[in-house]
């Protein structure tokens, strides 16, 4: 018995480099994140409509289809998911889980529906995204919010995940967490906002946060609005993979009130992580897509509601 104890304590003290070694590598993000033979995106809600039945609202919602898995990534303003779901054939019951990019209410104006048609899911959403947001408005002040709690949600979700930091929505798929704000060109892109009725603490919008997968073309970033910054984002999902090329962005940027400054800079950036597709939408503001599209021919597109794009599969 004691030969028994001696042995399992050795076998467990050389064990334990092994395990945090592959903890330190996880951490790291370089082994992580397996590659997924094949995902599909398909937009809910976007600000415009790519004709058929689907109609836009300003606002944001993907429908993230892998092999055996499905995922929602925020909900539109609310006034349109449902109707396009419908008229897209799509089956919401298939939903096991619910990320949200951000609290703000064109990306969860619609998350009551959601819960209604898809049942139970896990819900995956920073803590911030919670916080009460005030805004001047004209002599007033407007305060806006998610539309259910937290506490609400505890009741109707099957697990509420908090995503401070990186965390697997399930294996290879994940979603980043507080991205660190590292530039000094970029900003949240949103004037006026605040944390307090007083409108004396900028609203940073901490909860900013992206989805990211790797597919056999590369690492994919699906943003909500990218109040952390386009290169912020694509910088922590670089560090996180271990990759120093990104695929693909595909999402909202709110580059819409960029300057010439930060928009010669994204585009650097842009060229850095040797992005082949730069699919933005949204908040991305038609001007600022037009440099874009002039700087990166061939490789900028405007997914809007009811576009199916896909990824990996060939």
């Amino acid at each position: 018995m004691k030969r028994c104890w001696i042995l399992g304590t050795v076998l467990l003290v050389l064990n334990a480099p092994l395990q945090a070694q592959s903890l330190q590598q996880a951490a790291g993000g370089k082994q992580a994140l397996e590659v997924l033979p094949r995902v599909s995106v398909t937009v809910l809600v976007e600000n415009m409509a790519g004709g058929g039945p689907v109609l836009g609202e300003w606002g944001l919602s993907f429908l993230i289809e892998t092999d055996g898995h499905q995922i929602l990534l925020d909900t539109g303003g609310g006034r349109t998911l449902m109707g396009n779901v419908r008229a897209l054939n799509v089956n919401l019951h298939k939903t096991e889980a619910i990320a949200i990019s951000h609290g703000h209410g064109d990306h969860t104006g619609g998350l009551e529906s959601a819960l209604d048609t898809c049942g139970p899911v896990d819900l995956f959403v920073h803590p911030a995204a919670f916080d009460t947001r005030y805004w001047q408005d004209g002599t007033g002040v407007m305060a806006g919010r998610v539309p259910i709690s937290r506490q609400q949600l505890l009741q109707r979700v099957r697990k509420l995940v908090e995503t401070k930091e990186p965390t697997a929505i399930f294996k290879g798929m994940m979603v980043t967490g507080q991205i660190p704000r590292a530039t000094d060109f970029e900003d949240t892109g949103v004037r006026g906002a605040f944390l307090d009725e007083n409108l004396k603490t900028p609203d940073l919008i901490l909860d900013d946060q992206a989805v990211f997968f790797r597919v056999p073309e590369g690492v994919v970033i699906l943003l909500g609005c990218g109040h952390a910054g386009l290169v912020n984002t694509m910088r922590y999902v670089s560090e996180l993979t271990g990759e120093p090329r990104i695929y693909a962005v595909m999402g909202g940027t709110h580059l819409i009130s960029a300057s010439p400054a930060r928009m010669l800079k994204t585009i650097e950036a842009l060229k850095k992580y040797d992005v082949q597709k730069i699919m933005l939408s949204h908040c991305t503001g038609v001007k600022a897509y037009a440099e874009l599209a002039a700087a990166f021919p061939g490789r900028c597109s405007w997914p809007a509601s009811g576009a199916r794009i896909q990824f990996g599969g060939r």
